[in-house]
């Protein structure tokens, strides 16, 4: 995969802690910075999950009926 190189502008603060944490990464601040932007999509993606659901709240009873069901008209 090609990498793309980014400019951001942080306040002093921020910097120093990304510094810092880059530290313990292999691939340093980069991989510091791509490694909170995976586990930020992760946290949308499983609230995405949580609200789709939330929104069909039988989804899970209906799909386990649904195999069961199946299950038992092969057997």
């Amino acid at each position: 995969m090609q990498r793309e190189r980014l400019t951001v502008s942080m306040e002093p603060q921020a910097v120093a802690r990304v510094r810092q944490c880059g530290a313990r990464f292999r691939g340093g601040a980069s991989a510091y910075l791509e490694h909170l932007v995976r586990q930020d999509a992760l946290r949308e993606a499983a609230a995405s999950a949580a609200r789709w659901y939330a929104a069909h709240p039988t989804y899970a009873a209906d799909s386990e009926a649904e195999a069961i069901a199946v299950l038992d008209e092969t057997a």
